[in-house]
């Protein structure tokens, strides 16, 4: 098994080698103009990249969190330092979430036949971040000035995070199976609500 890992890593350190790394500019601009370039089932060496993607999603759902809070605050409604911390719940859901789930796809798509390591889903699911931080991006200004609209973007990068977790099982993990993609995705929704209950 480890002797496998190792190949497994070599030969995706052969891919990154066999193409000249863009930077996280040219890469957003690549992914929004030919998406199917890095949502190929080649591995690209991109999952520096798609980590990145992860941590802004993040970061822009502590920034909405927090313009959340102020306008709490501004209400005059909050209660103390428990209130301050459960804006922060839905961050850290969406964090432990994303951490669980990706080494269940290593560990499904291995029980597959995939070839890949983590770093190739790292890349895949990674990419699918993109668009729900563009949208998160467009509703933060919207709800900064209290425009009703902006819960439609955030709404809707939410849905296209669920998208994203459906299409790295059906693309990569379990190629085709519907039924497997169907159960990443209400188990990754049932983790995330079970975690912003607990916090």
């Amino acid at each position: 098994m480890e002797n496998e890992n190792n190949s497994n890593l070599a030969m995706e350190k052969k891919v990154i080698s066999n193409e000249q790394q863009p930077n996280y500019f040219h890469y957003i601009i690549q992914s929004i103009k030919d998406p199917n370039t890095i949502l190929s089932h080649d591995f690209k060496g991109y999952h520096q990249f798609g980590l990145i993607n992860m941590i802004i999603f993040l970061g822009l759902i502590l920034l909405s969190s927090f313009i959340g809070l102020l306008d709490y605050l501004d209400a005059l409604e909050w209660f103390g330092f428990g209130d301050y911390f459960n804006y922060l719940g839905r961050t850290l859901s969406f964090a432990i979430a994303i951490v669980i789930v990706i080494p269940v796809f290593v560990k499904v798509a291995a029980s597959n036949g995939s070839k890949f390591h983590m770093n190739y889903f790292l890349e895949k699911f990674g990419a699918f971040f993109i668009l729900p931080s563009i949208l998160l991006l467009v509703s933060l200004p919207l709800e900064a000035l209290g425009i009703t609209v902006s819960s439609w973007f955030s709404s809707l990068a939410t849905t296209f995070l669920y998208i994203g977790v459906f299409m790295t099982s059906y693309l990569y993990v379990s190629r085709n199976n519907m039924k497997t993609a169907f159960i990443f995705v209400a188990g990754f929704y049932f983790v995330y609500r079970l975690l912003l209950m607990i916090l």
